[in-house]
């Protein structure tokens, strides 16, 4: 019995042969066979049987193991072969010979993902972790396919594989909710006074998107996503303007003034109405002061330790609408002390007024 034979297997070309078996063919039956024909050799042939059984037992410890490792190898190259044959097969048979290159060993190579009319990236096995973004629907199918090949030959993980196949799964729906968001926040972007609840319907979807990207572990660059987000903020930035300076005309200043900003810091434009609200909300009394024959119009803020009173000169904002106006402190009064305002106090009047406000 010629075990050495066996040692053959080792790296073999899968269509060699083998004792007369083909090398790809070859299971752990056939060298149980060889095993056994080798048993009954070592009981009977020429020569000593001490030596037969010798030769016997030294092919069982140190040739088999080994070529039950060939065979196990083997028979790895030959599921590799297959899978290789089957990706390519998959490739051609399909559209994803539109996409998908393979290299010279039949392995899944790159894949071109497509972005609208125009937009395309390459992506390899290993770079797909990282996801492709805001993909057409159909491309995240061809994707699927590709990172399932690529797992077949161990090029990329089941996760990833797992991940594109959550996201392909989604982006119809999702791309659909993505375009009705936009549309509705430039029809109400459009509008000069939407209606709270229209707005606060809009932030829902905001909110529930925002979600579902994150869910499905997608960017929230999206350019109509971000672009109709930016539409809400401000929308609700010009809501809460105009219900601060709604505040402002309810506590007895006039209309003019509910866009107003008031310069309290140096290049640091505030709004009036802000004030307004935090004097209200510390339980500060605040209130306007009409203009008189030696003093411009101004507005009191009074508390328990503290009264302060500030009288402005109103100019128009750079560059901004005509009819807001930013207001300048020209000069105030401090527990009944007048004082001029100048640059180098107004930090000290804004601190007794910010004092005052807060109630103190």
């Amino acid at each position: 019995m010629q075990w050495e034979q066996l040692n053959a297997l080792r790296g073999a070309d899968l269509n060699g042969a083998v004792m007369g078996v083909k090398v790809r063919d070859w299971t752990p039956e056939h060298l149980e066979q060889v095993r056994r024909k080798s048993e009954e050799c070592s009981h009977s042939g020429a020569g000593p049987e001490s030596l037969r059984r010798a030769e016997h037992m030294d092919g069982v410890s140190r040739v088999y193991p080994a070529a039950k490792q060939f065979i196990a190898e083997n028979a790895d190259r030959v599921q590799q072969e297959k899978t290789r044959d089957q990706i390519g097969s998959t490739v051609q048979q399909s559209d994803l010979k539109q996409v998908v290159t393979l290299d010279g060993k039949g392995m899944p190579k790159t894949i071109t993902i497509v972005y609208g009319p125009t937009g395309r990236a390459t992506k390899t096995c290993d770079t797909l972790s990282g996801g492709i973004g805001y993909a057409t629907a159909e491309s995240y199918g061809q994707a699927v396919q590709f990172a399932r090949m690529c797992q077949q030959v161990g090029l990329t993980s089941a996760a990833t594989v797992a991940m594109l196949e959550r996201q392909a799964a989604a982006v119809p729906s999702l791309y659909k909710a993505l375009d009705a968001f936009a549309d509705r926040a430039k029809q109400l972007g459009a509008t000069s006074n939407p209606a709270e609840g229209q707005l606060k319907e809009l932030e829902a979807q905001q909110q529930k998107l925002s979600g579902q990207l994150q869910a499905l572990q997608l960017p929230n660059n999206d350019e109509a996503f971000v672009a109709a987000s930016k539409t809400v903020t401000e929308l609700r930035e010009r809501t809460q303007i105009a219900a601060c300076g709604d505040q402002a005309v309810k506590a007895g200043f006039p209309v003019s003034w509910k866009a107003n900003y008031i310069v309290m810091e140096l290049n640091s434009p505030e709004l009036f109405c802000n004030f307004v609200q935090a004097a209200q909300r510390n339980g500060a009394q605040i209130r306007y002061l009409s203009a008189g024959l030696l003093s411009k119009e101004g507005f009191e803020v009074k508390s328990p330790k503290r009264t302060v009173q500030v009288f402005t000169q109103a100019d128009r904002m750079p560059g901004g609408d005509p009819s807001v106006k930013v207001m300048i402190p020209v000069s105030a009064k401090i527990d009944g002390k007048s004082i001029d305002v100048t640059r180098n106090n107004l930090r000290a009047v804004a601190a007794e007024l910010i004092a005052a406000m807060r109630n103190q």
